[in-house]
């Protein structure tokens, strides 16, 4: 009875939408009962006649509040904390305010070397391979990162040795020696990995686009091998002391600890850490491209597109109806629309969809891609116009509307499915200074969305005629489309207007134009 009742007092979301799961608790459950007694069959029991008769109560998930698990240090560090005693590990995450966009223009890629460097380089008190050493001996691991508006350092230890580990981890974090010989091969890796960015056409396509939608940008921009090599020991240490202090820092910790012992801990070390300066914020992004299609010839067996067109920012009214307007139309898998016309109706691209995001400074964008043989390039292009229109003048079936708010809304918890998964969601909040009670109003509003507003919405940020596409592959092959004309590009450009213009191939290294 104990497996029984084991399956049984699992929350129902562990066998939400599981058929398997589901038919399998029904059968153990009967299975158990069914053999109580040496064997003998219970007659009392009775259980459903089919599996997918079974009921389960309504799950209600309730948002965890940010405030309950916050506690702020003597010298003012915010830090979340989570008690999770299911395993022996504790994990803590230091993020730090301050990234990419602190890099100077001749210096792209400074922040992310900081941030490796950190880890690899050595400390004051320790060399670099003393302090690989000592985490393996402790099996701790350590990860330290560098994005475009935050650097994070994570630890993952053992609580029986979390003291040792943390006082390492810490010693990495604030005094960082940038080991010379590290910071060599380092900057070889980084070159190294420069060579193959022409590999991979996709690599080309996400630089090409990325450049079109956001300019010179800290988002349109990737380091070059001079930049790199540039870059010294007296850098590093000012980025460090730039980016790496208690002013810029948002802790959170989970894991097999007392709350009380572990507050008291991390006010005797990171509390007692001062200096530095509240970074600013990053820019707001005002680059305005040039809509049209852009091209880069080269030959591969299947060309890559995408599409693109700058939205909305955070805290935009229209947030969470773009997010329904974007399920339905190419954010929501194999029951998008894009992805059924694409892939399911016509087989022209085994992935095919969209995704949109609200930047938390600058406008966020809506981006569509996928991936067809050369000859099929353009009328799959043309689909997903053809899909965009739809969205824009037809109304979404009541079943549509109703299936992407289900999906969303239900999918929701998953942000909050860990105890560190929910500190994640509380630090990048913070991060982005999103307003602190959104997750408790996100499923009503979603809920809120009606067919009128998906077609607004969708109105008012899919505007073709101010989009950029952007293609790589075989251009000679892709630009007449399918031999039973059913598109070309040309016919494309007429949807989306500006002009065809071919990008150069660019030397992976420097990024200038490459010559024939």
């Amino acid at each position: 009875m104990f497996f029984t009742k084991f399956l049984l007092l699992q929350k129902p979301t562990v066998y939400k939408n599981c058929f398997k799961c589901v038919v399998a608790s029904a059968l153990f459950s009967f299975v158990f009962v069914g053999c109580e007694d040496g064997g003998k069959k219970d007659s009392s029991f009775v259980g459903p006649s089919h599996p997918e008769d079974i009921v389960y109560p309504e799950y209600v998930f309730d948002v965890p509040k940010a405030d309950l698990f916050l506690e702020t240090l003597d010298n003012g560090v915010s830090v979340f904390i989570a008690e999770d005693r299911e395993l022996p590990l504790i994990q803590v995450v230091a993020t730090f305010k301050g990234g990419k966009y602190l890099d100077p223009d001749n210096r792209v890629g400074l922040t992310n070397m900081m941030a490796s460097l950190i880890r690899s380089g050595g400390t004051s008190t320790v060399s670099a391979e003393e302090l690989d050493e000592a985490l393996a001996f402790l099996a701790a691991n350590v990860s330290v990162g560098g994005g475009l508006s935050s650097v994070t350092a994570t630890l993952d230890c053992l609580e029986s040795n979390f003291k040792e580990s943390f006082d390492l981890f810490l010693d990495m974090l604030q005094n960082p020696a940038f080991q010379d010989s590290r910071v060599r091969v380092e900057k070889d890796d980084v070159v190294e990995a420069m060579k193959q960015r022409n590999d991979y056409p996709s690599s080309i396509l996400n630089r090409e686009f990325s450049s079109k939608m956001y300019g010179d940008s800290y988002l349109g921009t990737v380091p070059v091998a001079d930049s790199v090599e540039s870059i010294d020991k007296d850098l590093l240490l000012d980025q460090h002391n730039k980016i790496i202090s208690p002013a810029n820092l948002i802790l959170s910790i989970s894991g097999d600890f007392d709350r009380n012992e572990m507050i008291v801990l991390i006010n005797e070390t990171v509390g007692q850490w001062d200096g530095g300066s509240d970074t600013t914020s990053p820019p707001n992004i005002t680059h305005e491209f040039n809509p049209g299609i852009y091209f880069v010839n080269k030959i591969v067996p299947q060309g890559g597109v995408k599409v693109g067109i700058r939205g909305v920012q955070q805290g935009d009214p229209d947030v969470e109806a773009l997010a329904v307007m974007n399920y339905i139309l190419g954010g929501g898998g194999f029951s998008s629309r894009i992805t059924q016309s694409i892939r399911s109706n016509e087989g022209l691209a085994y992935g095919a969809g969209s995704r949109i995001s609200a930047g938390p400074w600058s406008k966020g964008a809506w981006v569509a891609g996928f991936e067809s043989k050369s000859s099929t390039v353009a009328l799959a292009t043309k689909l997903l116009f053809n899909e965009i229109e739809r969205v824009k003048t037809e109304l979404v079936s009541e079943d549509d509307l109703a299936m992407a708010k289900k999906s969303l809304v239900e999918q929701f918890p998953s942000r909050f499915q860990s105890k560190a998964g929910t500190l994640g969601v509380f630090v990048r909040d913070m991060v982005t200074n999103r307003e602190t009670n959104y997750w408790d109003t996100y499923r009503d509003k979603i809920n809120l969305v009606t067919a009128e507003d998906v077609m607004r919405v969708a109105n008012r940020v899919l505007i073709p005629k101010k989009m950029v596409v952007v293609v790589v592959g075989d251009w000679n092959n892709i630009v007449d489309g399918d031999p039973g004309g059913r598109a070309s590009m040309q016919d494309i450009l007429s949807v989306v207007g500006g002009d065809i213009v071919e990008l150069p191939l660019r030397d992976p290294l420097t990024l200038d134009a490459m010559s024939d």
